[in-house]
């Protein structure tokens, strides 16, 4: 934006009075806003980080498009992956497998429960906190030597504190 375009040396020189406008005193001004030059600088910098980091947010494509621009640019081999859920199992009751039943589930009365897998072994099931994962998401990066505390870092900065992630190093990619 033209409001943050300021050329400070030529609004310097334009400042000195016109009998003074001589090399030496213009130099001995150049070197008074010369510590204000590089504050101008460094808000310049600081002012694109932050209209980066305004430009994404906390869903999954922004913070993987994120993290591909900066740590894998090249290759863009970053992936955000969900996590494992594993399937429940429904156990039906006594009176849900009795044909005579009226909440039976079939129409056919010669229908009995069998074996789910059909080869009579057991089947482990799971409680239902054991469904879940422990994490929100997994971030699968290549092995590159990507610093893991920035990576770490750029992530917590983007998503939300409620949300839980694993950075798994995949050595396929």
């Amino acid at each position: 934006m033209k409001i943050f375009d300021l050329n400070l040396k030529k609004h310097a020189l334009q400042l000195i009075p016109p009998f003074l406008r001589d090399d030496i005193f213009a130099a001995w001004t150049l070197a008074f806003i010369a510590p204000l030059s590089d504050l101008y600088q460094l808000f310049l910098q600081n002012r694109d980080q932050n209209i980066i980091k305004l430009k994404f947010n906390y869903q999954t494509c922004s913070i993987e498009y994120r993290l591909n621009d900066k740590f894998d640019a090249l290759y863009r081999r970053i992936k955000i992956k969900k996590s494992i859920i594993y399937n429940g199992l429904y156990i039906y009751s006594d009176s849900e497998i009795d044909p005579n039943n009226p909440d039976y589930y079939s129409d056919n009365t010669a229908n009995k429960m069998k074996w789910i897998n059909g080869d009579e072994k057991p089947l482990y099931l799971y409680t239902e906190a054991e469904l879940y994962s422990e994490y929100d998401f997994i971030v699968e990066i290549p092995n590159s030597g990507i610093n893991q505390i920035q990576l770490r870092a750029e992530i917590d900065f983007y998503i939300l504190q409620s949300k839980q992630y694993q950075i798994v190093i995949n050595n396929e990619i």
